[in-house]
Formats: C-alpha cells, sequence, structure tokens
C-alpha cells in the first residue's frame, strides 16, 4: 500500500469514527448501525465494509478512540499521589460524561476491561509491593483490587449518576477510600513491629 492510500484509509477510518462519535451523542450504542455511520459520514456503507468487515471489528476500534479521547492518566510512581489522581481522574471522566457512559455501556465495556484492567491493576500492584514491601502478598492484592476499583470510571459513575453527588463530594469519597487504603497497609507494619 502507498503512502497516499495509507493516508486516504486512515482518513476514512477516522471519518467513520468521528461519524461513530457524533451519532452516540444523541443515541444508544446499540442504535448504531453500518447503515447510519456510513450516512453520517456522507461514504457507502460499501466503503465502511472495506474498513470494517463486521460491527465486532468496528466497535473495537470505537473503543480504543473513544477511550484514548478520555486521556485517562497513568497509575502515578509515588503512593503518596494517589489521592490527588483521584481529582485528576474524576476531572477528566467528568469533562466527558457521555463519552464514559458510552464506554461503560454492554457493548464495549467488556473491551475497556480487556484492553487497560489488568495493565492498570498490576501497576497498581507494583507501587504499593514498593511502599508497603513489609505487607503480605494478599493485603497488597486485595488492597491493589479495591483501590483499581475506585479509581474506574465505574466507581465515578456511581458517585456522580446513581448517589447524585456533585463532582467535589464523588473526588472526595474516592480520596477517602484510598486514604483509608493506605493507612490500612501502614497499620500492618505497626501490628507486626509493635512498640
Amino acid at each position: 500500500m502507498s503512502l497516499l492510500q495509507e493516508k486516504k484509509a486512515a482518513f476514512t477510518v477516522n471519518l467513520l469514527l468521528d461519524a461513530a462519535w457524533e451519532l452516540l451523542k444523541r443515541c444508544d450504542i446499540d442504535e448504531l448501525s453500518f447503515k447510519k455511520v456510513a450516512e453520517q459520514a456522507d461514504i457507502s456503507q460499501r466503503t465502511m465494509f472495506r474498513y470494517f468487515t463486521t460491527r465486532e471489528a468496528f466497535l473495537d476500534a470505537l473503543t480504543v478512540r473513544l477511550y484514548a479521547e478520555l486521556d485517562i492518566p497513568n497509575v502515578p510512581d509515588e503512593v503518596d499521589a494517589l489521592p490527588s489522581y483521584i481529582a485528576t481522574l474524576y476531572a477528566k471522566l467528568d469533562a466527558q460524561p457521555r463519552k464514559v457512559m458510552v464506554l461503560l455501556s454492554a457493548d464495549l465495556l467488556p473491551r475497556v476491561l480487556n484492553a487497560n484492567t489488568k495493565q492498570r491493576l498490576q501497576a497498581l500492584e507494583d507501587l504499593l509491593k514498593n511502599h508497603f514491601s513489609y505487607v503480605s502478598a494478599d493485603d497488597i492484592k486485595k488492597t491493589a483490587a479495591n483501590l483499581r476499583y475506585v479509581m474506574s470510571a465505574s466507581s465515578w459513575r456511581y458517585y456522580r449518576m446513581h448517589f447524585e453527588f456533585d463532582s467535589q463530594m464523588a473526588t472526595e469519597c474516592g480520596q477517602l477510600f484510598v486514604t483509608q487504603s493506605l493507612a490500612y497497609l501502614g497499620s500492618k507494619n505497626l501490628s507486626q513491629n509493635p512498640a
């Protein structure tokens, strides 16, 4: 494939993904069809099928695009930065609530989880192991899993949508959970080394 063909292909894929996002601003993911996306992009369905042979392939590409646009920060390198990480993360999610809700849909969430969950959990486990070297592997794993959950769009959604907390309250809830989790791990040192 020539450079010109590659650029045209990338342009067309981006055009289709942009069209899908425009549709998703006003409809649900289960209403998204090749026909609607092609019409929105002002191209033929045949052209769309040239780039995406199945709905699954299209949803995979759409998930990657939408998740990247959230610009979720990496897990910090320092334990002390975890509470402020919640504020940064939740602010990113608050800035694009519709995109978050689309990514949390039944069609896209499994794709997000498969692509990101285990890596982020491992990053948290490594961070906690390095800082709390005296804590058992089981306690590290359980705490990392709980922290990973509060550092997710699912927790943000519960705080913001289900509990109807404002942004500040949601952030403070997440930060409190992080602080309590870190205090729990810190207390393990005291219980192993009583004064």
